[in-house]
């Protein structure tokens, strides 16, 4: 049954094609996901339902934006020069960045909507190969990028990123009820790492911030197939956390690169309006009770 449900898989996830102007939108999105909103209000429903056919939908959409949207031969070939050269110019930067952020959104993807609610396994190795990367070019780390650049234009051929296909293809989506009590579940940690932020780790910190990136993402396509004024201010509320969150790991990953503080060891306490915010979104979802 597996290797002949392939082809029908494919098909479904290629018809229909979505327009030029939703994976525009959604891309758009994407890039707006990490800036604050600071005077965008929290709607009251925090965890918008998805119908099952909308769900296939989100799907297919973050999968056309990877598979449509990255035309893997420029960025194989990008990624070597960058490698070769170890820096990156504004543009090279930007071009990497475009790409890397529809890998990520489909990894997101696959969290929020699948079964397993898990990253396939090869999909997220090259995603955080991308993160290494980026990271290293930015910081001037020139062995670095070489070697995690070398990984990346292995993992580009066709050959191996068949098997980042596969993985996408096989996957198996969630029904509404599995959705949403993944989307509660992931809240309950979030409330549990609460706890931790006052005296926290980068890796904790890293942790809670990629739950916002999450919760973000799915937003952010639900809001495409489902334009609404509510979704517009919940993506608005959760990307001013994740862009003051991904301020500060920025943060801690150059102090990591230059030895002046262990990501996964040294404790220090979050940002007073980082913790407003995310307590505020978690009251409103039950899965903090107000003082």
């Amino acid at each position: 049954m597996f290797p002949f449900s392939l082809p029908t898989r494919l098909k479904r996830l290629k018809t229909p094609r979505c327009s030029q102007e939703s994976l525009e939108t959604v891309f758009n999105y994407v890039l707006l996901d990490d800036v604050p909103y600071p005077n965008t209000p929290l709607p009251s429903d925090v965890l918008p339902r998805s119908t099952s056919e909308e769900i296939m939908e989100n799907y297919r959409l973050c999968w056309q934006l990877l598979e449509f949207g990255v035309h893997r031969p420029q960025f194989r070939a990008l990624t070597k020069r960058i490698a070769r050269t170890g820096h990156a110019s504004v543009d090279e930067q930007r071009a990497f960045k475009y790409a890397r952020a529809k890998f990520k959104h489909m990894r997101f993807a696959c969290a929020n909507l699948s079964k397993a609610h898990r990253y396939p396994l090869i999909l997220h190795i090259v995603t955080i190969i991308m993160g290494n990367m980026q990271d290293a070019f930015k910081n001037n780390q020139r062995l670095s990028t070489f070697i995690n650049g070398c990984f990346l234009w292995v993992a580009l051929t066709p050959a191996f990123y068949w098997f980042i296909q596969l993985s996408l293809l096989t996957l198996r989506l969630d029904n509404p009820e599995g959705v949403l009590a993944y989307q509660r579940k992931q809240n309950t940690k979030l409330a549990h790492l609460m706890e931790t932020l006052d005296a926290t780790t980068g890796h904790e910190f890293h942790i809670m911030r990629k739950i916002i990136s999450r919760r973000v993402a799915y937003n952010d396509s639900l809001r495409t197939i489902r334009p609404s004024e509510s979704l517009n201010q919940l993506s608005e509320y959760l990307a001013t956390i994740n862009g003051m969150m991904g301020d500060m790991h920025d943060d801690l990953i150059e102090k990591k690169l230059n030895g002046t503080q262990h990501y996964r060891r040294d404790r220090f306490e979050a940002p007073h309006e980082i913790i407003k915010r995310i307590t505020v979104f978690l009251t409103r979802s039950k899965a903090l009770t107000p003082d």
